[in-house]
C-alpha cells in the first residue's frame, strides 16, 4: 500500500485546447492515442496515474488531476494540498497565450498555491516554430516572472507527438523538493 505521506498532489491546468489531456496520456504511456481526431475539451476532471522510478530505483505511481480549461472558474476547488501545478500553454496558438498569461498569474498569486512548484509547459512545440516560442515567452512575461517571483515557474518545452520533454517532466514530477530553475 502506498504511503499517503509520500503521495504528491499534482494538478494539470491550462486553457482549453492547450493539450493537457494528450500530454498526460502520453506521460502515462497510454496506448492507442489518436492524434488525428479533433480534440474535445475536457468537461470536468480526469485522473491520470503516471509511473516513474524514484531516486532509490523503486517504481512509484503519481496521480495527476487534470481539470478542464472550460472549468477555470472552478479550479480553486482543487487547490487544497497541491504540491505541484503543471500549467500547459499551446505555443502554436498565439491568440490563446495572453489569456493563458492571465490564468497563470492568477494561479501564481493564489495563497493556497504559494508553496507549490509550478511547471510551465510550452506544449505543441512540434507545431510551432522557434519564433513562436519566443513570442510566447514574451507574452507570458517569463523573464520578469523568473526574476521577480520567489516561486517562479520551471520552464519546459514538450511535445506529446514527438515525446520531447516528457522524460524531463516526469523527473520534475518525481522530485520531492523544489527543483532549481532551468537556465535559459
Amino acid at each position: 500500500m502506498e504511503d499517503p505521506e509520500n503521495k504528491i498532489s499534482v494538478l494539470c491546468l491550462g486553457p482549453k485546447g492547450s493539450g493537457k489531456t494528450t500530454l498526460l496520456k502520453k506521460l502515462q504511456d497510454a496506448d492507442g492515442i489518436d492524434y488525428t481526431y479533433s480534440p474535445v475539451p475536457t468537461i470536468g476532471t480526469n485522473i491520470y496515474d503516471v509511473s516513474y522510478t524514484n531516486k532509490n530505483g523503486k517504481k512509484q505511481v503519481l496521480s495527476i488531476r487534470e481539470v478542464g480549461g472550460e472549468m477555470a472558474s472552478l479550479w480553486s476547488n482543487y487547490f487544497d494540498g497541491i504540491e505541484k501545478v503543471i500549467f500547459v500553454v499551446d505555443t502554436s496558438n498565439l491568440c490563446q497565450i495572453s489569456a493563458a498569461a492571465v490564468m497563470l498569474y492568477t494561479l501564481l498569486a493564489e495563497p493556497k498555491l504559494k508553496n507549490a512548484t509550478f511547471i510551465l509547459v510550452l506544449s505543441k512545440m512540434d507545431a510551432a516554430y522557434r519564433q513562436m516560442r519566443n513570442e510566447a515567452l514574451l507574452m507570458l512575461q517569463f523573464a520578469r516572472l523568473s526574476t521577480e517571483l520567489q516561486n517562479a515557474p520551471i520552464l519546459l518545452e514538450a511535445s506529446p507527438l514527438t515525446s520531447e520533454g516528457l522524460d524531463t517532466l516526469r523527473s520534475y514530477l518525481a522530485e520531492t523538493k523544489r527543483a532549481t530553475k532551468v537556465a535559459n
